[in-house]
Order: C-alpha cells, then structure tokens, then sequence
C-alpha cells in the first residue's frame, strides 16, 4: 500500500483472526504500524497475551521487513510462526528457508488454516492438510497441493473488526472519520500483462453478504466510509445494482469509493452508485499511450477514459486515476503525454507508480526470459535488492523512472488551480492534515 495514500487495517490478516475465532482460538491481532508501536512494545502486548502461535502475511515486495520483525518477535517469545500471503503461491520453498518461518499456507486458508493450527497445537501429523508448507522430520521442506481456490467467498466469516484500531485508518480521499477497506470479489477476469491478479478465480459474494457487513461495519463499529478493493466492483451490473438498491433500501448513510475499468461505467450505474453514497471512484488508466494500452492488454481507449471521467463528475462522483510510468515502449515523450492527459481529464487525484513486474504477472514472465533470471526469488533469498529490478521493456532506466514519477507528482499536484479547488472541498481538520502530510512526502518520497 502507497502509504502517501492510505493507512488502511491488514484486511487478509483480519479474515485469517475471524476464521480462527470461529474454530474456537482466542486471537489478538497488533497493527504495530497503525499504532505506532516499536518492536519491543508489540513483543510486550504479546507477552501479556500468551500466544500459541504468531501469524503473519508476508508479501514479496516487504518480505525481508517482515522477516526481522519475525525474528525480533520470535527471539521474545518462543512459539511456531506460520506466514501467508500471495507470495506463498510463488515462493513457499524459498520463504521457508528462513528457519524463524516454521509454516506457511499455499492458496485458501478457510479451510486449511484451522486445520493446521489445530495439527500444530496437538503435535499431530501435518502431510494430509491442503496447502500446508512445513518442514518434515529430516528438515525437508515440504509443500502440500493447494486445497480448492473457488471456495464460495460467502463462507468466509467478517473480518475482525473489532480486533484492530478502526479509528486510526485513513485514504487520501476520504472525508469520514471512522474509515475502513473491505471486498466483494477476488481475482480478476481481464489480463492486463502488469497484473498478478488475473492468475487468480474471479469470485463474487453475494449482494446481501456484501450488505450485511456494509451494515455491521456502520453500526456496530461505527465506520463511516469504506474503500471497496476489488479490482473491478462494476464488473457484474446486475449485483452492484442489488447491492446500491439494499444499502438504500436500509438506510445506510456511508460513502464508500472503489476501483473500476473505465469501459464498465454508464449513467445509469453512476447515478444509482451516486444515491447509494458512492463518492470516489479510482479508475486504471495506466498511459496516454495507445500503443502501450495495447502493449499492457489493457483493453481500452482514450475515449472511454474521458467519458468516464466526465460521466461521474456529471453524478457528483469524484475520481482517481491510476497510471504506470514504464510500461513496454515507454519513452519520454510517451510519458510527458500521460502526465499532460490526466491533468487534463481534470481528475480530483492521480496515484502514479513505476511499472514493476510483479511476480506470478505476465511482466514477470517477460522479465525472467529476457535475463535468464528470477528476480524476485533472489531477492526473497537475500541474493537481489528489488530497486535493481530491471525493465528490458523500455530504454528508460530505473533511476530515470523514479525520477519521472516524482516530477510527475510535483506536475499535478502542485498546480495553483488545482490547490485552490480542492480547499474549497476540504471537509474536515483531518482531512487538511492528510493533503498536507501526503504534500510533504510527495516532495521528499523517491518515487
């Protein structure tokens, strides 16, 4: 998460506590990042509770971060350590040749998770259990198939909320105090060549799931706003129409934002997402570039991009627009072009970051067989640091990328216009605080 952006609550570790309280274990759940907490005052908070087990999510991109908070935590409180997380769909083997992880779970945990705990916490036999990484008797690394990816998502339990500090969650573009991410699908159908997701089974919750914790997250914890992170939440008209009509239907007076392909938004869906409390959506636009659109398989034009811009600002809707600067046939010009377009599309935000192969994406492909090499295995195993991460898709260097996404930064938001509009709209002391400390770091950030 680009913390210029958003603090938002671990949302798979808060399934992963929701399901193991629902298979009987107490759980405690520390967001040392969102409570400012030291190494040591996260081990004293656990020392107090005693825990069996210490679970954490471990992505590529912060893999080697995490593992010293492992081994600091497991130095302090001697207990197995399980991890998951995306990147055990790539490299369990290599995850689990840090000796301080002890277990990890390929794909699912609804199912597989419980189970394992249960396994660990009776001495009982581990080779039978879906998606179980371990190491045998001989200190073998072992890892078990994956159990069944299309579990139906309405079997999942709510996140536990109520374990994590919700007060102290934050988007760049939320207004609500109170603020919360949440999702109704996972994967994704389109293959846009930068994105891991599209690897993974598109599925749906149903609408009332959806409402249901929509309601419990406004009355019980009181959250005021939420961020929908599925990939494409208007993918399925007829849902989002169920789900708009069930939160008006019920009186549930939250904004809610969410991430959309600008090809699937029309008036109709704008004006009932608009009633539903609907008051950001972030588009991917990705470049200003047709060719590149093309070279990335995004599947869409400029045309679309501008008529849905104007469509939800047409509908009271605010927008965010997504782009990558380095993209295959990425070129300084291309890029002046995409900076000049999304300032003017007169969009409310831009979030712009460095075009990375992401691991298990078809980039990631395309990197391993021009270079012969695995770069994100080498780094998991200490051997590669991921600012080296090549691009042999373009002529621009990585450092001339990073520069790019700074000025371009600096280009859209550091406009008079634009800083004069958006005082106009500010809606609260919390919200002028994050404009200002996210303005600070866009100065200062590298990237």
């Amino acid at each position: 998460m680009d913390e210029k952006f958003c603090l938002a609550p671990p949302l798979s570790l808060a399934y992963v506590a929701a399901i193991l309280e629902r298979a009987g274990h107490r759980v405690i759940m520390v967001d040392a990042n969102a409570l400012g907490l030291s190494k040591a005052d996260t081990a004293g908070i656990l020392d107090k509770f005693k825990p069996d087990i210490l679970a954490f999510r471990m992505d590529a991109y912060q893999f080697h971060q995490t593992l010293e908070w492992i081994r600091y935590l497991k130095q302090k409180i001697a207990v197995p350590v399980i991890a998951g997380g995306i990147n055990f769909l790539n490299y369990a083997r290599e995850s689990l040749s840090y000796k301080e992880i002890d277990y990890g779970i390929v794909g699912e945990a609804v199912e597989s998770l419980p189970k394992l705990v249960l396994a660990i916490q009776n001495k009982e036999e581990i080779s039978g259990i879906e998606g179980a990484a371990y190491r045998n008797e001989y200190g073998d690394i072992v890892i078990n198939p994956a159990g069944r990816e299309n579990i139906g998502f309405d079997l999942y339990p709510f996140p536990a909320r109520h374990l994590l500090p919700n007060e102290k969650y934050y988007s760049f573009v939320s207004q609500a105090k109170n603020f919360t991410i949440m999702v109704t699908s996972k994967g994704c159908p389109y293959k846009c060549k930068f994105c891991a997701i599209a690897k993974l089974p598109y599925l749906e919750r149903s609408p009332e799931n959806v409402v249901q914790e929509i309601e419990e997250c406004y009355k019980k914890f009181n959250i005021r706003e939420i961020d929908i992170f599925d990939a494409v939440f208007f993918l399925n008209k007829k849902r989002v129409f169920d789900i708009c009509e069930k939160i008006i239907k019920r009186n549930i007076k939250i904004k809610w934002t969410c991430r959309s392909r600008v090809d699937l938004v029309d008036e109709e869906l704008l004006k009932l997402a608009a009633s539903a409390g609907c008051r950001c959506i972030f588009y991917g636009i990705e470049s200003a570039d047709q060719r590149i659109l093309n070279a990335i398989n995004k599947e869409i034009n400029l045309r679309q991009v501008e008529q849905a811009i104007k469509l939800s600002k047409k509908h009271g809707i605010q927008t965010l627009g997504f782009f990558m600067l380095g993209n295959p046939g990425e070129t300084k010009d291309t890029i002046r072009r995409t900076v000049s377009f999304a300032k003017r599309l007169s969009l409310d935000f831009v979030q712009i970051g460095r075009t990375i192969a992401k691991p298990g994406s078809d980039l990631h492909a395309v990197l391993q067989k021009e270079t012969r090499r695995d770069f994100w295995r080498e780094y998991i195993l200490g051997e590669q640091k991921e600012d080296y991460l090549p691009a042999p898709w373009t002529n621009l260097s990585v450092k001339e990328m990073n520069s790019y996404v700074k000025k371009a930064y600096r280009s859209f938001y550091f406009r008079p216009g634009y800083i004069a509009g958006r005082i106009f709209k500010i809606k609260s002391f919390g919200e002028l605080a994050r404009y200002l400390i996210a303005g600070v770091k866009f100065i200062f950030c590298n990237s």
